[in-house]
């Protein structure tokens, strides 16, 4: 039988007494207690089964009865399951001792003589009803742990098994906040933006165990697509492709990447093709239908700087298992792991921002000496390099802890290879015909300039950008400039360019690597720009001549590597188009 609950608030008492005039005193005595409701039951057979069906809070009971007396009945309700935990109070006229210690040892809570005080019954009332009130909720509690209890007891051998996962999947996002953590200083050390990026999108690709992703950077009022990955497509030229075809994107809620900037929320999407029409951004499935990939779970998170400003956008997609096998969605650990991560990098990303300013800055100073040394120019020099270094790497079998310090430094070293032209006079720099050899050895000049912009070498940082300003020019078989020559201060302290051309340079591997990397990356992209002195080449006509000039002006091997890299060389060229509305 299910117990009846019409008293869900307050305290419903069931007097059973053999004697109408008790339940009528009993009555007037609680009428002043709004929360008390009474119950007078005067056959105690009766009151067995009522007593079942309505669970009162407290039991009032006579123990002087016809039939079944108070004591008895008593046993019968303890020996219940459905009642043994009412309290009850037996009420007697007699209060020998002895009837006190049979009634409280045939399972009673309390004792009271008749008629007790109002206040006192009241009191008792009270606190029996509260004390039987908390032991329920224990009993509920205790039944609900033992219930559960059992369950997993019965499960113990699926559980045993399902154990090592259960134990893995807190491990594992353990090991996500640990590596987040332990990240910040490694990543600290990066300087230059766009390498920052690509390691941050490797990392959390790796961290949340994601197929693919892409990151943006905040360039003005658009996002820029600084690199894509995709796992589905390993072994293939899909990130140079995409980043070739891309288009920039804007801040807003056209896309997923542009709302997420715009907001400064993390958007987890479970499937981008299921996107009603309440979702305050769009999915673009042009990628999907062009390469036969199948977008499901995002999960995109800004990159916030300390002001609050957005300064990127990383994107992820696809969850996967350890084992490489699908997850359906981002879950909520993702979520946390992905918001404690892109905290971390923002801290990185404000210092490479801080570092890419301060060279764009020096670019923007050449290039007011020198137009053709623009910002575009700079970064297409620096993207080419990184291309002929990662195949030299894995060539010549560095790990990849020491590529990734040394893709750092070169791409900053190339960025400011021509910075030196800052200290060439107008005249020469902006002189429409040949140049004479006075004037030529003055221009050699700006490769020697090392010394006094990089003297203090605070880092290898700038020991790579020293090297690269000096070494561009250098040549493979020693006809190249400057060589060992160094410039000398007046006595006011200006430098003193040499007068005469030099052709005494350094040869071979005597030039730092970092240097006949950009040789090869500044003359691919010199030849192929256009200038108001000359028309741009075909690259058929480029590489053509680095072919030819290969083992006497550049490095044989470097020329093979740029040569086989040529699409990804081309893609970078597109990116770095002078079309894009913002070139630096």
């Amino acid at each position: 039988m299910t117990p009846e609950q019409p008293h869900e608030q307050g305290i419903h008492v069931i007097l059973v007494d053999d004697q109408m005039i008790v339940g009528e005193a009993v009555r007037r005595m609680l009428s002043g207690d709004e929360d008390i409701t009474l119950e007078p039951i005067m056959d105690p057979t009766e009151a067995l089964d009522r007593i079942r069906t309505r669970q009162p809070n407290v039991l009032l009971v006579d123990l002087v009865m016809p039939g079944i007396d108070g004591l008895e009945l008593t046993r019968r309700l303890q020996s219940d399951e459905s009642t043994r935990d009412i309290p009850i109070i037996i009420l007697s006229s007699e209060s020998d001792v002895h009837r006190k210690v049979d009634a409280f040892e045939n399972g009673a809570s309390d004792f009271l003589v008749k008629m007790p005080d109002r206040l006192e019954l009241v009191a008792r009332l009270r606190a029996l009803a509260a004390k039987a009130i908390a032991e329920k909720q224990l009993r509920l509690m205790a039944t609900r742990l033992q219930k559960q209890a059992v369950a997993l007891d019965e499960a113990n051998r699926s559980l045993q098994a399902m154990n090592v996962s259960l134990e893995s999947d807190v491990s594992e996002q353990r090991g996500r906040l640990r590596s987040i953590a332990m990240l910040g200083n490694e990543l600290a050390r990066i300087q230059d933006i766009d390498i920052l990026m690509e390691r941050l999108l490797t990392e959390a690709r790796r961290i949340l165990v994601a197929d693919a992703g892409a990151s943006y950077l905040v360039d003005a009022d658009r996002l820029r697509i600084t690199h894509a990955q995709n796992g589905t497509f390993d072994g293939t030229d899909f990130s140079e492709s995409f980043r070739r075809s891309a288009v920039e994107i804007g801040i807003d809620h056209k896309s997923i990447v542009g709302w997420v900037a715009e907001t400064g929320e993390v958007a987890n999407i479970r499937d981008a093709y299921e996107l009603d029409g309440n979702t305050p951004y769009a999915f673009n499935d042009t990628f999907d239908k062009e390469n036969g990939y199948r977008t499901k779970s995002i999960l995109a998170a800004p990159l916030i700087g300390a002001t609050g400003q957005v300064m990127g956008v990383l994107q992820l997609i696809n969850p996967c298992h350890p084992d490489g096998t699908s997850r359906d969605q981002f879950d909520a650990d993702d979520e946390t792991a992905i918001r404690h991560f892109a905290s971390m990098a923002s801290v990185s990303m404000q210092n490479a921002q801080l570092t890419r300013s301060m060279i764009l800055r020096m670019i923007r100073m050449a290039e007011l000496r020198d137009p053709s040394e623009t910002g575009a120019h700079a970064n297409r020099v620096a993207e080419y390099a990184l291309v002929i270094f990662g195949e030299w790497a894995q060539r010549h079998g560095l790990s990849m802890e020491e590529r990734e310090l040394q893709r750092d430094k070169l791409r900053i070293a190339a960025m400011l290879h021509d910075v030196g032209k800052v200290a060439v006079p107008d005249m020469i720099l902006k002189k429409p015909g040949k140049l004479d050899d006075e004037e030529f050895a003055t221009m050699q000049g700006h490769t020697m300039v090392d010394e006094a912009l990089f003297d203090e070498l605070l880092s290898g940082y700038d020991e790579a950008a020293a090297e690269v300003v000096r070494g561009h020019h250098e040549r493979w078989d020693g006809s190249g400039y400057p060589g060992r020559e160094t410039l000398v201060r007046d006595d006011n302290g200006y430098l003193v360019f040499p007068t005469t051309p030099i052709r005494n340079g350094r040869e071979g591997d005597e030039i730092p690597l970092f240097a006949r990397i950009v040789a090869i990356a500044d003359v691919f992209d010199a030849l192929g720009s256009q200038r108001s002195y000359k028309e741009a080449w075909d690259d058929e006509r480029i590489l053509a001549l680095l072919r030819e000039e290969s083992g006497s002006h550049f490095d044989p091997e470097l020329v093979d590597i740029f040569i086989g890299g040529i699409e990804e060389i081309k893609a970078i060229r597109a990116k770095w188009s002078p079309n894009r509305s913002s070139e630096d």
